[in-house]
Parts: C-alpha cells; sequence; structure tokens
C-alpha cells in the first residue's frame, strides 16, 4: 500500500493500527478503513480535546475556544483567567454571549484556522437575540458583530453560506478538527430553558456524535448526544453554525469578507460637561 493511502489513526482496540504521527500532538481515535473506502465511512472517531466548564453564565463560547486551544497546545493553564480574556474578545457586549465572528476572532488571532459553515446571512444569531430581548441596542450589537467579522477577515478565517449537515462535522473530525457548534440547551435533557448555546463536538460513534457541554462536569467529558437532533436544536434561533479549527487552513469556502465599519456608531461625538 502506497503511503498516501493510509488512513490508518490510533486506537486502543486491538483490531485497529497505529497510524503516523497526526498534526497535532493529541491522538485522534478512529475505526479503521481501507484504500477503497472514502473517509466518511468512518464510524467512531475521537478527539482527546482537554475539557473545560464556564464559569459564568454567558462564557459558553470562550470555554469552547479555550477547549478547542488545548487540543493544539496553544493555550497554557484551562482557567477562568484565559476564559475572561477571551470571552471579553468574543461577546457581543449588549448580551454577554457570541456569534459565529465572535468564536473564530479569538481563535485566529492565536494561529489558528477556523473555518465557520453558516446558514445565516448578517447578524444571524445575534439579530434574532435583538428581537427577543428587551432593551438590547441595535446599534452597539452590529458593531460588535462587524468588528468581529473584521477581525476574521484579517486573519485567514473561510467560510461557507449554506446549512451545515451532519456530513461536513464527520468531515472535519476525520481531518483532525474540533467543531464548534450552535445549539440550543433543549439538546440536554437536564437543561429545563432553552436558550443559544455552543458546545465542543469531538468524535463521532455510530449515530452519535461526542460533545464536551461546557455546562457539565469534566466527568461527563466526550458525551454522546443525538447527531440527528444537533443541528436541529438550533433552528429556532435563527442560524445553523458550525466552526470547525485546525492548524491550517481548510480547502473550501472564501475568505471571510472585511466590511465598513458601522458609520451611524462612529458619528458619536464626544461633548465634555
Amino acid at each position: 500500500m502506497r503511503r498516501s493511502q493510509r488512513r490508518i489513526c490510533i486506537a486502543s482496540r486491538s483490531d485497529w493500527t497505529t497510524s503516523p504521527t497526526p498534526l497535532s500532538t493529541r491522538p485522534i481515535r478512529c475505526c479503521r478503513w481501507q484504500a477503497t473506502k472514502p473517509p466518511d465511512r468512518c464510524r467512531r472517531v475521537k478527539l482527546e480535546a482537554p475539557f473545560y466548564a464556564q464559569t459564568m453564565e454567558f462564557s459558553c463560547g470562550s470555554a469552547c475556544a479555550l477547549m478547542a486551544l488545548g487540543h493544539f497546545n496553544l493555550a497554557g493553564p484551562l482557567d477562568r483567567d484565559l476564559e475572561v480574556e477571551v470571552w471579553r474578545e468574543s461577546n457581543a457586549i449588549e448580551i454577554g454571549g457570541c456569534g459565529r465572528y465572535g468564536v473564530a476572532a479569538p481563535l485566529a488571532l492565536r494561529g489558528l484556522r477556523p473555518h465557520i459553515i453558516s446558514s445565516a446571512d448578517g447578524q444571524g444569531l445575534m439579530e434574532r437575540i435583538h428581537e427577543r430581548v428587551a432593551g438590547v441596542d441595535p446599534g452597539t450589537l452590529e458593531f460588535f458583530h462587524v468588528m468581529q467579522q473584521r477581525l476574521c477577515a484579517r486573519n485567514g478565517v473561510t467560510e461557507e453560506r449554506r446549512q451545515p449537515a451532519l456530513g461536513d462535522i464527520r468531515t472535519a473530525l476525520i481531518a483532525e478538527r474540533p467543531v464548534l457548534a450552535l445549539v440550543s440547551t433543549a439538546l440536554f435533557p437536564e437543561e429545563e430553558d432553552e436558550i443559544p448555546h455552543w458546545i465542543l463536538v469531538t468524535g463521532l460513534r455510530g449515530s452519535d456524535l461526542l460533545v464536551h457541554n461546557p455546562l457539565d462536569p469534566p466527568e461527563r467529558a466526550h458525551r454522546p448526544v443525538a447527531a440527528s437532533a444537533l443541528l436541529a436544536s438550533a433552528l429556532q434561533f435563527g442560524e445553523q453554525a458550525l466552526v470547525s479549527v485546525g492548524s491550517r487552513a481548510w480547502p473550501g469556502g472564501d475568505a471571510v469578507a472585511e466590511p465598513a465599519l458601522p458609520g451611524d456608531f462612529l458619528d458619536y461625538n464626544y461633548q465634555p460637561a
């Protein structure tokens, strides 16, 4: 078998075979497949990303970013100091949480190459939250959304504007790219509310996906969820979004466009008393 045909990943079971060292120093686990089988036939993949539980009500996105950084050994201790630092970079100010550009920008600024697949034009999730939450200033929300998009545009983030599919998650995992997924907390039976939430997809096992839910304790890392329910859970928020993360650019999609800054927000003139 030619070296280019080998696609055998590290695993602990005796009927699986060890591959050459993967791109990151953390192992990937995957079922064995022959050169005649495409990689999307793999039914078992597990990325050994570290787990980190969010410490603030609204820091799910930054917690997931920390776990992705830890997977590629691009972060020191995963602690609250780093969580707050990344949250300051990613959140949309008016709501505390973050959208697709918010979670991607801190990763790109630290040397990774996020790839976004989103069903939304414009602000997507951020716009829907503005409609539902009283007191949100739309100008401020738009400004920070645009600023995060500009950071993504200047730091190599790519994107596709289409409906994400489960095949996108499978393909990313096999390429050793953990995936940040926008879901509803209703995906988890123990949660009473239905609010937007970011999780990190770390693997697949048959019809289930393995995820790090930052609302969980560490002992529930890599918990299984039904693959069919994951993307569907976010439909009510006006956006379905996946952000896969790797050390190299994803060979697909377009570079994120760099928008102009919103003029209205910049018209403010300070008038001293």
